[in-house]
This record gives C-alpha cells, structure tokens and sequence, in this order.
C-alpha cells in the first residue's frame, strides 16, 4: 500500500485540558488505507474523517490513561529531580508483563485485549525511555553526571 499525505484540521471535542477546544492544522502522512477507514467511517458517522482521526488519536490517549499527564520540561526541574528522571527504570511488573507478551505474540499471538496492553506497555516504555534520556541530558547539560562514552 502507498501512503498518502493528507491534510486535516484536528479539534478536539472534548475540554480535559482547556476550558475551550483548540484547532490545529495537521499534515499527516498516512497509509492509504487508513484514510479510506477514516473517510468510510466518517460516512457512517457523519462526521469528516478529519473528525475520526482526531477522535480516535483523542481514545488512543485516553485509554494510556495518558489524558492528563502532561510531562514536565526537564529545564525546570531540580537536581535532585533531574538525577531521579536519569536513573528512572519501569516498574518490574509492567516489565516482566511486556517481555511475557512480546513473547507470547511471537510465539502464539495476541488476543485483541492483549495487543491492547501490548501496546500500551511499548508506548509507556518509549515514553519512559525519551524521559530517561532527558533527565540524564539534563544532567550532564548541568554537570551533575559525566557524559557517556561512545
């Protein structure tokens, strides 16, 4: 499938983090498909599959639980918080359920509840990671640790 670029204005429906929803115009490169579902659903739903998209990116946050958490700029935080964020590692638990379900799909595969989770454990491990390395980033900009060798 080829990708297409398509250009949607994104407004949230619902008012979580403002009293007011915002607009902002987005370009999205997107597999073609995607946009088809977006626009057939959209159809249905008499909405613009701009409206699908937006929604849809809105439930994907909503149910990371991620709705709320707004991550805080590393420039702003104390030393003592800098150097905490640099050693930050994930809970063992959510680790040991990732590699349990990373194993299961590759050996068996997922029922659609478990891709759910899956997906929600890579996507709290990538955020964890790019907050880890801004927090040791932040700590080596401050000197408070030594850079690390290539």
């Amino acid at each position: 499938m080829r990708d297409v670029e398509y250009a949607i204005i994104i407004e949230s429906s619902s008012t979580w983090y403002e009293e007011s929803p915002m607009a902002v115009e987005v370009t999205l490169r997107l597999p073609e498909y995607l946009v088809e579902h977006a626009k057939r659903f959209g159809e249905v739903t008499e909405r613009d599959a701009g409206q699908v998209l937006a929604d849809t990116l809105e439930m994907m946050w909503s149910a990371m639980g991620m709705e709320t958490e707004l991550l805080p700029d590393v420039s702003i935080l104390t030393d003592a918080e800098v150097l905490v964020l640099a050693d930050t590692t994930m809970d063992p638990a959510q680790n040991d359920r990732l590699a349990a379900l990373q194993s299961r799909g590759k050996a068996e595969g997922l029922t659609e509840t478990e891709k759910a989770e899956l997906f929600k454990l890579l996507h709290l491990y990538q955020v964890g990671q790019l907050r880890k390395s801004a927090g040791l980033a932040e700590a080596v900009r401050r000197q408070l640790r030594a850079p690390l060798s290539p």
